[in-house]
């Protein structure tokens, strides 16, 4: 789409609500800004039971992102938002693309947890993950806030929340007034630009449309291998209706677009066998639907429906993927007696998938469906007239289409020692289950080498098969934390854990590369297959600590440290096409974070961020640990006005965070970067 025309659906609107009257700050941004930590520690979360639970209350080691902390970091997107949370690793491939996992298994699926935009999934069924890039045409200025649970949450979320769960939670449009604007751009972020526009239907409904654009730069690679650049636009529209008394509904739409510009390597079954892939286009287009209707029958009983429908459409130079998603589910929460709060519901999700295949990647059939029902039950018990101890208990029970029957229960124990301590520990148990990729007729063609055979090159190829009937991951995950406000103006929260992985699904080489023309050419090939070939451990520790030390000065530190150990699930296996590190050193055993918030004066703030990932081994590529800074600037000089300076990744000219696997073999390096934004509430 000409730039012209994207660049309207920032204008058009902007001019018609031209003759919207001076405005004030949303008043959440005004609280959120005037919040003492002891008030922010008593903000509510559902994340872990699906039910709103005071954060210093939740026996689960939860950690939220505020639209303030967004904010005042200067992160351009969600995934860079994420560094935040401790347990929770962020690499950035090239300017427009990320890896992010929780507690271990970095890589580019991300299929180890679950991620929800206000409770909808977005991961895919070729990988059962999420790929990040298509989070970019989320506006940072849209999230209210964003919950992340680590450890296993299968028993309330479903499958695939084996090491965690994130919901990114818009804001409601009865929280937002008239118009707001942002524009901006830099050395990195070339361009980008939102506009939203809400309009009060009653006293009790709004809606909210909204449109934004972004671009980024291109990265340099190895050997100064042109990296990848990418832009994207959205379009849509949010209504919420409260009539404060039994009834709350939203539905939400949008259709986003994103275009990159990709680096790769494409096998051929002609001489030279294989062409680098220099600005290919990789287009990713998504539709969504989705409503919500949460009813209040009384203080202690309510009923919550939420139904979506999404259609995605992402092409690469690989494959291309069609998908119908429709999602369905209901829950139910109410109190029993005195002492017991029961949370229980079901839902089914639908997903239709057409495969565009190419040479590299065969599915077969390319065109299938697959389907998911579930229910779940959970009782939290009160175990003493004073409510100090609480036992939770439940299951999860799911069918799904490829691995049929699964169950996930978990139990939990906490002790809320007064109002400033509360100790807890948790046993779970949580599946994943494989893609498509991984469980259907599929075979994976990657050029390797040529070889001298008789006088002649012949090429080396690696040639990989799904398995039908593969069996889904599992883990057994056991946590234990503490939560407490130390001082007044400190808090800290600690989590040990220690999980056992069996059945991970990789791919393995097995036998001796063989000569034939199975291929319709001469080859060499090397069979590998895909099957429940490894087990895990890990153990960890997460801390993170807040500290208000003057009402103009806070502190926030989060830190975490993890062991992987990971081994062949029966004797005589070869590692494949990924090895062994791609589980064990992918993550780094060290990081830590530490953001410090200046309130210069009423109207300047001064932000600095400062953040260390030790080193890692990925694709087989040594990264080296690296320390760097982010630094914010920001002036109101009006209340309804921002003008802000963000400089990235400022200790080093550039650094290396993650290596390409076989099919994106050229590292992108991540530069220093600097933008300007501007943001106006009228």
């Amino acid at each position: 789409m000409p730039k012209i025309f994207r660049l309207c659906y920032l204008v058009v609107p902007l001019l018609l609500s031209s003759f919207s009257v001076y405005g004030e700050p949303d008043s959440e941004t005004e609280a959120l800004l005037n919040m003492s930590l002891e008030e922010l520690m008593e903000q509510t979360t559902s994340i872990s039971t699906k039910s709103e639970k005071l954060l210093s209350k939740a026996a689960a080691p939860v950690f939220v992102i505020s639209a303030d902390d967004i904010r005042r970091s200067g992160a351009a997107n969600i995934a860079e938002s994420l560094r935040m949370a401790p347990g929770v690793t962020v690499t950035q491939i090239n300017p427009h693309d990320w890896n992010v996992s929780i507690r271990g298994f970095n890589d580019q699926s991300g299929n180890r947890f679950l991620v929800m935009v206000d409770g909808r999934s977005i991961s895919t069924n070729a990988s059962s993950g999420t790929f990040w890039r298509d989070l970019q045409s989320i506006s940072m200025e849209s999230i209210e806030k964003i919950e992340i649970v680590r450890g296993a949450g299968g028993t309330i979320w479903g499958v695939n929340a084996t090491n965690g769960v994130i919901n990114i939670i818009t804001r409601s449009a009865l929280n937002t007034k008239n118009a707001q604007l942002t524009v901006g751009g830099g050395s990195e972020q070339q361009g980008f630009g939102r506009f939203d526009y809400t309009k009060k239907i009653t006293e009790y409904a709004s809606v909210r449309g909204y449109g934004n654009y972004f671009n980024v730069a291109d990265a340099k690679g190895d050997k100064n291998f042109k990296g990848s650049s990418g832009s994207g636009w959205t379009n849509g529209a949010r209504f919420d209706w409260n009539n404060t008394q039994n009834d709350i509904v939203m539905a939400d739409a949008s259709w986003i677009e994103n275009n990159d510009e990709e680096t790769g390597l494409l096998t051929l079954l002609k001489p030279p066998y294989n062409q680098a892939i220099n600005n290919d286009s990789y287009n990713h287009q998504n539709g969504h639907f989705l409503t919500k209707w949460d009813h209040y029958i009384n203080a202690k009983n309510r009923w919550a429906v939420r139904a979506f429908y999404e259609h995605v459409n992402n092409k690469d130079f690989m494959l291309q993927i069609k998908s119908d998603i429709f999602d369905v589910d209901f829950t139910h929460y109410f109190s029993f007696g005195e002492r017991n709060n029961v949370t229980w519901g079901g839902g089914y999700r639908r997903t239709n998938n057409d495969i565009g295949n190419s040479t590299m990647i065969t599915l077969n059939p390319a065109v299938f469906s697959n389907d998911i029902y579930n229910g779940f039950i959970q009782d939290e018990i009160a175990l003493d007239n004073d409510k100090q101890w609480f036992f939770t208990l439940g299951s999860k029970f799911s069918y799904y289409s490829q691995t049929r029957f699964e169950v996930e229960p978990t139990g939990s124990l906490s002790w809320h020692i007064n109002d400033k301590n509360t100790l807890w520990s948790s046993i779970s148990h949580a599946v994943r289950v494989p893609g498509n990729g991984q469980t259907s007729n599929t075979s994976y063609l990657i050029y390797n080498s040529l070889r001298n055979i008789g006088g002649a090159k012949v090429p080396v190829m690696a040639q990989g098969t799904g398995k039908p009937g593969i069996d889904a991951e599992n883990v057994n995950m056991y946590q234990m934390g503490w939560r407490s406000e130390l001082n007044r103006g400190l808090t800290a929260d600690t989590t040990l854990f220690y999980s056992q992985y069996d059945s991970i699904i990789s791919p393995f080489f097995v036998g001796s590369p063989t000569f034939n023309n199975s291929l319709g050419i001469p080859a060499i090939i090397q069979k590998g297959f895909t099957d429940n070939n490894l087990n895990a451990q890990s153990y960890g520790a997460e801390l993170s600590v807040n500290w208000q030390t003057t009402d103009w000065w806070r502190n926030y530190l989060s830190y975490a440290f993890i062991n992987i150990d990971v081994q062949p699930s029966y004797a005589g296996l070869k590692a494949g096409f990924y090895d062994i590190n791609r589980f064990e050193k992918s993550t780094p055993q060290h990081q830590a974070s530490l953001r410090t918030n200046f309130n210069v004066t009423h109207n300047i703030d001064f932000d600095i961020w400062w953040r260390y990932a030790g080193s890692t081994m990925v694709n087989k590529r040594p990264i080296n640990a690296y320390f760097n800074t982010d630094m914010r600037v920001a002036w109101r000089p009006v209340k309804s006005l921002e003008l802000s300076l963000i400089g990235q990744n400022l200790i080093q000219t550039q650094h290396l965070e993650y290596q390409g696997d076989f099919l994106q073999p050229q590292a992108t390096y991540i530069s220093r970067s600097v933008y300007a934004k501007f943001n106006w509430q009228f």
